[in-house]
């Protein structure tokens, strides 16, 4: 059934009023009408199941008769540092990601960040990525939107405490801790923070940076991944270690 984001305090004695984008997508994309069922999701991870009562172009009435607390999300708080890549794959990143299970996603400009956004263009895309990660979670079955930050500088992200999470750095120029080193001294931990780089990677310098604020500098393999193939993979990985993906 096709899902819809909505706040938990707009179901009041078990009616829910639909708006806005909701109503446009019901009715004209779903052409859906009286009897026909959905599924309403606050951001608590309540679910709800619903069926149309009545409606108009401006707004879908819905009566709630189920709700519950689904078990979808992992078990584990991931968070993604993403160097800025080239912005289409950046909404690739978002929208896998999501899916993948990730809490959040901190895009951060580095010394070899190609996008240079303008204020204005940051506004525009934080609001494409949020909504890119908003249909991502309808799509994957989840509850729970990840958090996509606003783009920082790489010293910031750094300074940011993150308390009892591995923190790691993806790096090609490791050539001795991997993976399977690290995650084997790890095996108790279910909060991450992994750094990844844009198109051109990792100056030695902020590797440097990255050792002293206290993250492992780790390799993933003789072969150099893409930015983006990096990112979805390295989640695949802790999901399958740690988390829910088996």
């Amino acid at each position: 059934m096709p899902r819809f984001l909505i706040r938990g305090e707009e179901i009041r004695d078990n009616l829910a009023v639909l708006a806005g984008e909701n109503v446009k997508h019901i009715r004209r994309v779903l052409r859906l009408g009286v009897g026909d069922e959905v599924i309403l999701f606050d951001e608590a991870g309540w679910e709800y199941h619903a069926k149309i009562i009545d409606g108009n172009s401006k707004e879908i009435k819905v009566d709630v008769f189920r709700k519950f607390l689904p078990h979808r999300e992992s078990p584990l708080e991931i968070i993604l540092g993403q160097g800025l890549p080239r912005l289409p794959k950046m909404d690739f990143i978002v929208q896998k990601g999501t899916e993948l299970g990730v809490s959040g996603i901190l895009p951060f400009n580095s010394r070899r960040s190609i996008p240079k956004l303008s204020d204005e263009k940051i506004i525009r895309k934080m609001g494409r990525w949020r909504k890119i990660a908003l249909e991502a979670t309808k799509q994957c079955g989840r509850n729970l939107v990840p958090h996509i930050g606003s783009p920082i500088d790489f010293t910031e992200i750094l300074a940011m405490e993150f308390k009892d999470s591995l923190k790691f750095i993806l790096w090609e120029g490791e050539r001795v801790v991997g993976l399977k080193e690290v995650f084997d001294i790890s095996l108790d931990k279910n909060r991450f923070l992994v750094l990844v780089g844009p198109e051109g990677g990792f100056t030695n310098r902020e590797i440097h940076e990255a050792k002293e604020a206290g993250f492992k500098v780790v390799s993933m393999g003789n072969r150099i991944l893409r930015s983006e193939t990096a990112g979805i993979s390295i989640l695949s990985v802790i999901q399958y270690k740690f988390g829910d993906l088996n």
